[in-house]
């Protein structure tokens, strides 16, 4: 259970907070799918730690983030004219390019050139990489660009997609850290996503034992959490999630050498972006894999707002108890990601933990938790958030691992299966 100082460190992101500047010294964030930015088309607004911002793209593929507000009056440049290279700003026709740079000011008389110089719009560092594109939000120099397991995958081997969720980043990124769930919030979905796998899937296991022992590592980038449940015949089924700080969660998929991908970006300090996908080093993803599909109970799949809500609490957000009486456990039934959201939501904007009574199967939660704290209080001294142990990782190290161990062996010592 944590003190109110302590929730109100690690949720609150806005204005001063400590754990923005942290977050923003720290990461790079994902803050739209590559879908969402179509050159020619408007501008996306964007909002990341409280602060409000607009990404457009450019004919020749570049992507611009700049400050929302045009550097002539303020007008919000999500309103502006998408022109090829350029933002033009309704107002009076100020235009600014991909870089920042105010390259028009239409209203101005004599020397504009003169005038302009200096006249710029922050504009932040972009990256693109898997269906997701990045910015970096703090001073420079950026920090490395994480090598998470996916980024060296082809295109169409990784599946992505963006929900935005009202409640607190940290919901988020608990609830995908959380194995224990699996087997309860998630049993009528689990049947299908082992039917999505030639022969099967070992995460069928997660029915039939509920309680997992999580046995924790800490890492160069976060955490390594394996949920271990015994099984009747006294063989050992293992979930292995790596949790790269601050917000990533890389989750064992269905089938060898696949995975999920959650991330959990704080929107401000009640809303966040959730981006969902799944990678696999095999299979080809699209909207009809059987993979994707296995998530899916409707027909609707739209990448760019995956797991809407049906209703709000006052109708409890959609919920078919009717399906429920048919026997699906929780009455959400149009896709997975909706149970999770749902549940993340329910809890309220912010959930204040310092009513919880976490129990033995919440242990990867809390050394997130704590590792969260340290952060902090490595960025108040001016050390790395991960230190001491903040070091050198491959994408290998980050791969999220599900295996069947036999009777009388230690999963430790058992190598994984080869691929």
């Amino acid at each position: 259970m944590l003190s109110r100082e302590q929730n109100d460190d690690l949720t609150r992101v806005e204005g001063e907070a400590p754990m923005g500047a942290l977050l923003r010294s720290w990461a790079w964030f994902p803050f739209a799918i590559s879908a969402q930015l179509v050159a020619g088309e408007a501008p996306l607004r964007v909002r990341l730690l409280g602060v409000d911002y607009v990404a457009f793209r450019a004919p020749d593929g570049r992507i611009g983030f700049i400050d929302e507000a045009c550097p002539h009056r303020g007008v919000s440049m999500a309103l502006a004219r998408n022109e090829g290279c350029v933002l033009r700003c309704i107002f009076h026709g100020w235009a600014v390019d991909v870089t920042g740079r105010v390259v028009e000011a239409p209203t101005h008389q004599g020397d504009t050139t003169a005038f302009l110089k200096g006249i710029r719009s922050r504009q932040y560092p972009v990256r693109e990489q898997s269906g997701l594109v990045w910015v970096w939000l703090g001073e420079a120099p950026a920090a490395d660009f994480p090598d998470l397991p996916f980024f060296t995958l082809p295109d169409d081997h990784v599946w992505m997609t963006v929900t935005k969720v009202d409640c607190n980043w940290l919901q988020g990124v608990e609830g995908s850290l959380d194995s224990a769930h699996v087997g309860t919030l998630h049993q009528s979905w689990v049947p299908r996503l082992a039917a999505s796998v030639s022969g099967g899937a070992t995460i069928g296991l997660a029915l039939k034992a509920v309680a997992p022992r999580y046995e924790i590592a800490r890492t160069p980038f976060g955490l390594s959490a394996s949920a271990v449940r015994p099984l009747e015949d006294d063989s050992t089924y293992v979930r292995t999630t790596q949790f790269v700080a601050p917000f990533i969660n890389l989750v064992p998929g269905t089938g060898r050498n696949e995975g999920s991908i959650f991330i959990g970006v704080p929107v401000d300090d009640t809303h966040h972006l959730l981006f969902f996908g799944y990678f696999s080093e095999s299979l080809v993803l699209d909207d009809d894999s059987p993979r994707v599909r296995a998530l899916i109970g409707n027909d609707r799949l739209d990448p760019r707002n995956f797991a809407p809500f049906k209703g709000s609490r006052e109708d409890n957000w959609g919920q078919d108890r009717a399906a429920m009486a048919a026997g699906h456990f929780t009455g959400f039934t149009d896709n997975l990601l909706e149970e999770d959201i749902v549940v993340q939501v329910s809890m309220g904007p912010i959930v204040d933990r310092t009513r919880e009574h976490p129990s033995s199967s919440d242990v990867a939660i809390v050394q997130a938790r704590m590792l969260l704290l340290r952060a902090l209080r490595n960025h108040r001294a001016g050390l790395p958030p991960l230190a001491p142990n903040h070091g050198e990782w491959t994408a290998d190290d980050a791969f999220p691992v599900d295996r069947l161990v036999a009777a009388g062996e230690d999963w430790r010592a058992v190598p994984e299966p080869a691929a």
